[in-house]
């Protein structure tokens, strides 16, 4: 009886059922490859990858074992493997899921639909296009490539800054977190945290996107990209990074379009733009544009170079670092004096010798450099300088003490221009109200000619004391920006002053006398007729008060003034 038992086993499937081995062979190499996927998982989502490995390999090898060595039926072996196996994966899945943003999250709805998507053969639609430092559209990442997770967290920041008013992004490690400072119409707040790992895998894919260093989280690094959000809506970002003691920061600063760039959109005043088009028309001269940090004198300086017709003229520029890309324009950028050993004077000289006929220098560095320009002026060349000064009259004796010599400044000074910006209030939710008496009194305004102001209007709540906001300014307020003006224009009877060196006190009384109106009372005017308010025009000027006091009044700031 024995031999004959022994001797059917050997036929096949004798002793063993092959549709069980086969079973388990397959369960076999389903588990190692997804062992496979969580170890790269674990990377991705940058969560203990020893421990789970070592909990799904432990789990999955006694289950295993279970399997072969219990006494009970087949199928209630497989089912016990699969019941430690599957609820091991729900686990780690709920732990992976909350880690990461909710596109990346897997098992869930969306997830699922997205599945069927691709089954469909649907093509994965993203809100924006990346545009590489390099001009090449990036597709979107498969989500089993590493840059998917990147993509996505990259995505989600700037398509929000892109629709927003956002003109800058800041992302600041502050322990367990990263806190998101955006800056709107000037303004900087708050805008949330994000966590480690999605700010860690936006930063990385952004850098790619930008052309830095990816693998390099230390020193200083800047590049730019763009994005197509529709068929004629780009957006271009520069991205800076830079190491810290807590981690990478990253800045992304919104580019200025060069079409947005008209001396009419910038907020002259009738008056005011009418001149300035005129001393544009002057083949020669010499036109400083002032302002403290922050003031918007870049914008400025570009709008004025981009009303010359590059096509007909040689118009070139001198820049500490490009804040804009002007077409026909010959961009020229400074080096370091301490490193190439030549000063910015003679490298101003050296952008004049290419005989230009217009020149933009984006800031103005010590005596020599004005003196090269005015030498540059009175050889029949128009230049427009960017100055370091709190008003038309401190630029006017800046530029004097610089220069040194009172008849050349008469000969080719033009015009000194003074701004600051301000926000602009959203003409959909302000409300006007009636000023009080005594503050117009203190702001030398005729109390009986004026009857309104205008202010932000006040946020109003639904009946569940939900707040009712805005959907033009998102409950800001206000809506954009503008400069105001300070104009000091160049007369016959100023030159002559000027050549007499005379006091600033004389430069001021025929000022008046032209009629020219000093910033603040400029200011007011644009919160008479609505465009600002009052409290807005504090704001700015108590911020200007209370900052830092600036280099030398006959030096500007070595950075390019304003953006």
């Amino acid at each position: 009886m024995f031999m004959y038992i022994l001797g059917e086993s050997v036929a096949l499937g004798g002793y063993f059922a092959i549709w069980k081995v086969v079973i388990f062979i397959l369960l076999f190499g389903i588990w190692a490859w997804v062992g496979q996927w969580l170890d790269k998982d674990t990377l991705l989502v940058q969560t203990r990858q020893s421990f789970w490995n070592n909990l799904y390999v432990g789990a999955g090898s006694g289950a295993f074992l279970l399997w072969i060595i219990l006494p009970t039926s087949f199928i209630v072996d497989m089912l016990l493997f699969l019941s430690i196996w599957v609820t091991l994966m729900i686990i780690y899945v709920m732990h992976r899921n909350v880690r990461v943003s909710r596109e990346l999250r897997i098992f869930t709805a969306d997830h699922i639909r997205s599945i069927l998507a691709r089954e469909g053969k649907k093509e994965v639609k993203s809100r924006l296009v990346f545009v590489s430092s390099h001009g090449n559209k990036l597709p979107v990442p498969l989500r089993q490539e590493p840059e998917y997770a990147g993509h996505i967290a990259g995505e989600r920041l700037v398509y929000e800054i892109s629709n927003g008013r956002v003109s800058l992004v800041e992302m600041n490690p502050m322990g367990e977190n990263y806190q998101m400072l955006y800056v709107i119409d000037g303004v900087k707040g708050v805008a949330g945290e994000w966590t480690n790992l999605e700010t860690e895998q936006a930063i990385t894919y952004l850098k790619a996107v930008g052309g830095l260093e990816v693998k390099d989280r230390r020193k200083p690094q800047e590049g730019h990209f763009s994005v197509q959000l529709g068929e004629h809506r780009d957006c271009r970002w520069r991205i800076r990074t830079a190491g810290s003691t807590q981690g990478e920061r990253m800045e992304l600063e919104r580019v200025e379009e060069a079409r947005t760039l008209k001396l009419e959109s910038l907020g002259f005043n009738s008056s005011q733009l009418e001149v300035i088009k005129e001393i544009i028309a002057k083949p020669k001269g010499v036109v400083l544009v002032c302002g403290e940090q922050d003031s918007g004198i870049s914008t400025t300086l570009y709008s004025m170079a981009l009303t010359h017709d590059a096509f007909i003229q040689n118009v070139s520029s001198l820049e500490k670092k490009e804040l804009l890309d002007m077409d026909n324009v010959s961009q020229r950028f400074t080096t370091d004096p301490t490193v190439e050993g030549k000063d910015y004077a003679r490298q101003l000289q050296s952008v004049l010798r290419s005989d230009p006929d217009v020149v933009m220098v984006g800031f103005c560095e010590g005596n020599k450099m004005a003196q090269v320009g005015t030498k540059g002026a009175l050889d029949g060349k128009k230049l427009y300088f960017g100055l370091a000064a709190q008003s038309t009259f401190h630029g006017l004796q800046a530029w004097l003490n610089m220069v040194q010599k009172n008849e050349a400044v008469a000969d080719t000074l033009l015009a000194v221009i003074c701004q600051n910006l301000f926000r602009k209030l959203c003409t959909e939710c302000r409300v006007e109200y009636t000023p009080d008496k005594e503050l117009l009194k203190k702001l030398n305004l005729p109390s009986n000619k004026i009857k309104e102001f205008y202010r932000p209007g006040e946020i109003e709540y639904d009946k569940r004391g939900r707040p009712i906001v805005c959907p033009v300014c998102q409950g800001t307020g206000y809506l954009g920006r503008t400069a105001i003006f300070e104009t000091l224009f160049i007369s016959d009877g100023l030159r002559e002053l000027i050549r007499q060196d005379s006091p600033v006190n004389s430069i001021r009384a025929q000022c008046r006398k032209e009629k020219m109106l000093y910033l603040q009372e400029e200011a007011l005017r644009r919160v008479i007729d609505g465009t600002t308010s009052i409290q807005e025009v504090l704001r700015v000027t108590t911020e200007k008060k209370n900052r830092p006091p600036a280099k030398k009044q006959n030096q500007a700031s070595s950075e390019q003034v304003g953006k």
